[in-house]
């Protein structure tokens, strides 16, 4: 380690590099409704990820990512994207909204594989986090936030044209590490006057760390150890085409294959020798037509995704599953003309259709049908107020209707933002929620059983907060919320003898069992704090720092799996030091949380956790191309996010990027 170190110190301190230029948050577009609006006049709190953190970050997958922004909490079975439940505010993994382009990604199966992203990272051309429900304009799941992931391509659909030349390029950043660790990611475009194509592949396979079987010492298993190995590989393409001045076109296709060692993500079994593989295809579209005053959007989608889990061939065969899941969504947006106090307005009318389906060897075969109507608006009074509200009627698959309403406001104080929202969430359960386990003769002790008698979950949430920012040089933020939850879906360890469809179980035993929590309340604070320091000899400091409390109450005494499953205390620290044509980049976190343990399987949930990783990045031959080497988990702890699947420990890369 001492000598890692050394090397980053000799490798750091040479030769300048040209100033880095930051860019203010009001500049950024972003979709914290369907209606585009600058940051500031969102109403919301919002964070956007520029494709140049991404590179810069060190971070390995989207999950990565999230995990330094504020009121985000992550929790992992694995690292290197192989698999996170991501939640916001403290909601839990299915009741946040991941988008791609437009498109919800949020599976049918499970929202286990929410996470699953299945684009390059050097394709991604923004991330905007969206914190608070959003239900009300992008419909089902989106009650603690919305993760919206546009490419590159769908970014620049709609780009004015220009000269008549053409534009070609491309990102290859490839690297490898300890454990057999090889990730490449590639991507590339080519740019013509009315039509841009682009294409992108990621991989990522590792052997993985060695761990004791806890099984092994109980007779359970004739394995004394096992590997959290994985193979990782996505592929896309994409098409933008502008027929004249009013007209676009974007569609994107690809596909997603995932082989990973699960052992103990989703059950504390001693049996659990669990391997997983997924494959999933999937295709969207979007069509655009402005002209004035008007503007018309049609987006569509369809995934198909298949699932095959081993939980332990020796016991029972493995579980596959089909799932196939449709969307469409259309809108039609009206710019109004400034009257009185209105100089600025926006109304959107749109409707939207979610199908899915799946056929499976656990959970048998069902259909789901929903759909929504909504209208949203953006509108400035004065120089100051900027007002957005937005209201649904969702429509979903056991004939349950509800209203769901929204507002957010944004009083605009020179370089001081206040802002303020308040809407109402709903979310349905998935199906495995719903079905898990139904067709499994003879189901093993504390495996999950799905429920499918369970209501949708709603919840009405409240935040207030601020912002401030100095010319990009340093800005302050800060929220409060607070969340109402009713119904709330999560797994109870319930006797075998109080679940009423216990025909597959064993009478006595004890299983996670998916049930409606009466209520739940939620509340905290979130701030993030960053300041650019100039320093001699051409260095520059950028300290990045966010702080998130969180408080869930009213659960009462239900041992429960997933609700509640946050830390209470979550800090963040980000140092990045250039110097010359190198830079430095320091991530660390702390977290406080709940302890957990079952000494039988070495199961641990730390109460305390300190997590650093480093990462030294040197330019050569141009300022795009990178040469990096990366430290993460420096101190090597050992520990776990969801109880019984082991996070990495140290883990030493390097690797190069070439920008053409």
């Amino acid at each position: 380690m001492k000598r890692i170190l050394l090397l980053l110190n000799l490798i750091l301190f040479t030769s300048p590099l040209p100033a880095q230029i930051t860019a203010e948050l009001d500049s950024i577009t972003i979709s914290a409704s369907r209606i585009t609006s600058d940051i500031s006049e969102s109403g919301k709190s919002v964070s956007v990820i520029s494709p140049e953190q991404i590179l810069s970050s060190g971070s390995l997958s989207v999950d990565e990512l999230l995990r330094s922004l504020p009121g985000v909490n992550i929790n992992a079975r694995q690292g290197f994207g192989v698999q996170a439940d991501v939640g916001i505010r403290g909601s839990t993994y299915s009741q946040v909204l991941f988008m791609l382009d437009n498109i919800p990604l949020n599976d049918p199966l499970t929202g286990h594989f929410n996470t699953n992203i299945p684009v390059a990272l050097t394709e991604i051309g923004q991330i905007e986090l969206i914190r608070g429900p959003a239900a009300a304009s992008f419909g089902s799941d989106a009650v603690g936030g919305v993760i919206h992931i546009k490419t590159k391509g769908f970014l620049q659909r709609e780009r004015a044209g220009g000269d008549d030349a053409t534009r070609f390029a491309s990102t290859i950043d490839v690297s490898g590490g300890q454990h057999g660790l090889r990730i490449a990611d590639v991507s590339a475009s080519r740019s013509a006057r009315s039509l841009d194509v682009s294409a992108a592949v990621r991989y990522a396979a590792s052997d993985g760390e060695s761990f004791a079987n806890p099984a092994y010492d109980q007779g359970l298993s004739a394995d004394p150890g096992y590997n959290t190995y994985f193979n990782l590989f996505n592929a896309t393409a994409a098409l933008a085409w502008r027929p004249g001045n009013h007209n676009s076109f974007f569609i994107r296709t690809g596909f997603d294959t995932r082989d990973f060692n699960a052992r103990y993500f989703y059950t504390l079994s001693p049996f659990d020798e669990s391997t997983e593989e997924i494959q999933s295809r999937w295709i969207l579209s979007a069509f655009t037509r402005e002209l004035g005053k008007h503007r018309s959007e049609v987006h569509a989608s369809f995934r198909s995704t298949d699932d095959r889990f081993d939980f332990n061939s020796a016991i029972t065969p493995a579980n596959e599953h089909t799932t196939e899941l449709r969307f469409l969504n259309g809108s039609h947006q009206i710019t109004l003309n400034p009257a009185g106090p209105l100089s600025r307005g926006r109304v959107m009318g749109g409707v939207q259709l979610v199908q899915k389906s799946i056929v499976s060897t656990d959970r048998g075969n069902h259909s789901t049908f929903a759909w929504g109507a909504y209208t949203i608006g953006s509108f400035r009074l004065g120089e100051r107020l900027d007002l957005n509200p937005a209201l649904r009627l969702q429509f979903d698959p056991n004939n349950h209707t509800t209203l769901l309403p929204q507002l957010s406001l944004a009083w605009h104080l020179n370089r001081l933002t206040l802002r303020g929202s308040a809407g109402r969430a709903t979310r349905t359960a998935d199906f495995t929620e719903l079905h898990i386990s139904s067709e499994i003769e003879s189901l093993t002790p504390l495996r999950n059983r799905g429920n499918p008698s369970l209501a949708p979950e709603t919840s009405w949430s409240l935040d207030a907060g601020a912002d401030w920012n100095a010319g990009g040089q340093a800005g302050v933020s800060g929220s409060f919320f607070y969340r109402s939850s009713s119904d709330l879906i999560d797994y109870v360890l319930t006797n075998a003898d109080q679940i009423p469809i216990a025909g597959n179980l064993i009478p006595g035993e004890l299983y996670f069992f998916a049930t409606n929590i009466a209520r739940a309340k939620t509340y905290g604070f979130e701030s993030a704090a960053f300041s650019v320091i100039s320093l001699p000899g051409s260095r520059s400091l950028r300290l990045d720092a966010g702080y998130t409390r969180i408080v869930t109450g009213g659960v009462g005494d239900t041992l429960s799996r997933y609700i509640a499953n946050h830390p209470s205390h979550q800090l963040s620290l980000r140092l990045r030091l250039t110097t010359g044509s190198s830079q430095l980049i320091s991530e660390s976190e702390i977290q406080v949380r709940d302890y957990e343990t079952l000494e039988a399987m070495d199961a641990a949930i730390p109460g305390s956790l300190f997590l650093t990783h480093l990462r030294l990045e040197r330019q050569f031959l141009s300022a795009g191309n990178r040469v990096y080497l990366s430290v993460r988990n420096v101190t090597n702890v050992r520990w776990q996010e969801i109880l019984g699947a082991p996070m990495p420990g140290r883990w030493v890369l390097a690797g190069m990027r070439f920008q053409l």
